[in-house]
C-alpha cells in the first residue's frame, strides 16, 4: 500500500509539472520498489524520472536513468511501458541526432498506443514525427503526421498539461512550414494549459517563434528570438534545448551572428563532459536535521541556524531596540508517515520546509529547525500587514502541498504560533520569552484546529 501510494503521489507531482518534486521523491520510492522486486511500480518511477530529466534539459541525467529503465523495461515491462519506454528512446535520439532510430522508435511507440488505445500518446508521436520529417526534409509524411495528429486531438475527451507539452512538436512543425496562424493557435492552447505552472517551456516557445521567424524571411527578429530563448534555457540549464538551438543556428547560418556563440557552446561542451550523477539528490533528507551549524541544510538555506545563533541575532536585535517577530510552525505528518513510509514522510518534510524557507528567506530573518516537522523564525522589520501577509502567502504555498494516495487527497495540518517583541514587557523580552510565548501560541492552535490563533 505505501508503494502504491508513492506511485500515485508521483503521478500528480508529473502531471503538474513540479518536476523537482518528481526527482526527490523518485528517489525514495524506486529503490524500495527494486528492492521489493515490484517492478512495475519501478517502471513507473524511471517513467516519470526519465521524462522529467528530459523535460528540464539535464540530458546527462536522463541518458543514465534511460539505461537502467531499459534494461528493467525490455525485461519486465508490459505493453503500456514499452509504449512510453520507446517514445522517450525516440526523444533521446533527436537529442544525438539519429534522426531515422528517432522516428523508428516513434513509430513503435505509435504501435503500442494504438493498440491500447492511448489517445495521449498518439497525439505526442505524431506531432513529434511532424516536427521530424520537416527537420529530416520529408514534407508529405509530415503532412500526413500532423494531420493526423490533429485528428487524434479533436477525439481525446481529456487534456492535462502533459498531453499539451507533446503540442510542442506540432509548434515546431508549424514553425518550420510558417503556417502562422495555426503556430499562434497551437502557442495559445500550450499557454493555457500550462497556465500557473512553473514556465518550463517558455525556452521552447521562444525558439520556436526563431525558426517561425526565421521561415517568414524576419531575420533580425528570429536572430532576437535565438537570444532570448539561450536566456531562458541558460537559465533553466536546460542542455538539450541548448544543443538543438545551436544546431538550428548552424542550419539557417546565423551561428556567427548569435552574440552568444561562446556561452553557449562552452555551457553545451561542460555538460557534455560531466560525469552522470542521477542520484545527487538522493537521501538529502539525512542531512536535514543535524544539530551542528555547517550541514548540507545549512549550505542550501544558509539562513538556517543553530539555536546559539539565533539567541545571538535576537539578543543584538533587542540592544538594538529593533522590533521583531517569533514565529513557530508544526507539520501533523502522523497519517502521511502510516501511508507512505518514514523515508517519504522526511522527503516530504524538507520540501515543506523548503517552501517555508523560500518565502521567510525574502524578510530579514533567522531560521531554526527544532524538529522534523517544527520549526521557528525570527523576522526584523516586518509590518503587522506585511506579517499576515506572509501567514496568508505561507498558507497557500503549503495547502497545494497536500498528497495524493490510491484512495484520495490527504492534506497535511499545519499551524502556526507567534508572538511580537512588543507585546511583551521590555524587561520580559528575551530568545527564551519570545519562544515560549510563541510556542504556547502554537500549542492554542493545534488543540483548537486553526491555522493561528490571534489575540
Amino acid at each position: 500500500m505505501k508503494i502504491s501510494n508513492q506511485i500515485e503521489h508521483l503521478r500528480n507531482l508529473f502531471n503538474e509539472l513540479r518536476y523537482m518534486e518528481v526527482i526527490q521523491f523518485s528517489t525514495i520510492t524506486l529503490p524500495i520498489a527494486l528492492e521489493e522486486k515490484r517492478y512495475a511500480e519501478a517502471l513507473l518511477c524511471y517513467e516519470f524520472l526519465a521524462s522529467t530529466y528530459f523535460e528540464i534539459g539535464s540530458y546527462q541525467n536522463f541518458h543514465a536513468v534511460m539505461d537502467d529503465y531499459e534494461k528493467l523495461c525490455l525485461t519486465y515491462g508490459k505493453d503500456e511501458n514499452k509504449m512510453v519506454y520507446y517514445y522517450l528512446y525516440s526523444l533521446e535520439h533527436i537529442f544525438t541526432k539519429h534522426h531515422d532510430q528517432s522516428i523508428e522508435a516513434a513509430k513503435k511507440s505509435l504501435k503500442y498506443a494504438h493498440l491500447l488505445q492511448c489517445d495521449e500518446l498518439i497525439i505526442i508521436n505524431y506531432c513529434n514525427l511532424a516536427a521530424q520529417y520537416r527537420y529530416t526534409n520529408e514534407p508529405e509524411n509530415a503532412h500526413i503526421a500532423i494531420k493526423l495528429a490533429e485528428y487524434y486531438k479533436q477525439k481525446a475527451q481529456a487534456v492535462n498539461a502533459t498531453v499539451v507539452r507533446g503540442y510542442l512538436g506540432a509548434l515546431y512543425y508549424y514553425a518550420s512550414t510558417s503556417s502562422s496562424v495555426e503556430f499562434s493557435e497551437i502557442k495559445q492552447d500550450i499557454l493555457q494549459h500550462l497556465e500557473g505552472k512553473y514556465p518550463y517551456y517558455a525556452g521552447n516557445i521562444l525558439f520556436a517563434e526563431a525558426i517561425l521567424n526565421y521561415r517568414i524571411g524576419h531575420g533580425d527578429e528570429s536572430l532576437e528570438m535565438f537570444e532570448q530563448a539561450f536566456f531562458q534555457l541558460e537559465k533553466q540549464q536546460n542542455i538539450v534545448l541548448m544543443s538543438v538551438v545551436e544546431r538550428y543556428l548552424q542550419r539557417f547560418k546565423l551561428i556567427d551572428q548569435f552574440r552568444y556563440k561562446n556561452e553557449l557552446q562552452q555551457l553545451i561542451n561542460l555538460h557534455k563532459n560531466e560525469p552522470a550523477n542521477v542520484r545527487k539528490e538522493r537521501n538529502i533528507h539525512t542531512d536535514l536535521f543535524f544539530e551542528e551549524e555547517t550541514t548540507a541544510l545549512a549550505i542550501k538555506f544558509p539562513h538556517v541556524v543553530s539555536k546559539e545563533s539565533t539567541i545571538r541575532f535576537v539578543e543584538n536585535a533587542l540592544t538594538n531596540k529593533e522590533a521583531i517577530y517569533c514565529i513557530h510552525w508544526c507539520f501533523i505528518t502522523d497519517k502521511i508517515e502510516e501511508l507512505f513510509g518514514s523515508l517519504f514522510n522526511e522527503q516530504l518534510l524538507f520540501t515543506l520546509f523548503e517552501s517555508i524557507y523560500q518565502n521567510i528567506f525574502e524578510y530579514e530573518a533567522k531560521v531554526n529547525v527544532l524538529s522534523k516537522s517544527a520549526g521557528e523564525a525570527f523576522i526584523k522589520n516586518i509590518s503587522e500587514s506585511d506579517f499576515f501577509k506572509l501567514l496568508m502567502k505561507l498558507e497557500e504555498k503549503l495547502r497545494t502541498t497536500a498528497v495524493h494516495t490510491t484512495s484520495g487527497i490527504v492534506e497535511i495540518p499545519i499551524h502556526f504560533g507567534f508572538i511580537h517583541s512588543d507585546q511583551l514587557k521590555k524587561e520580559e523580552v528575551s530568545y527564551e520569552q519570545l519562544a515560549a510565548f510563541a510556542d504556547a501560541s502554537l500549542y492554542y492552535a493545534k488543540s483548537h484546529g486553526q491555522l493561528y490563533i490571534y489575540s
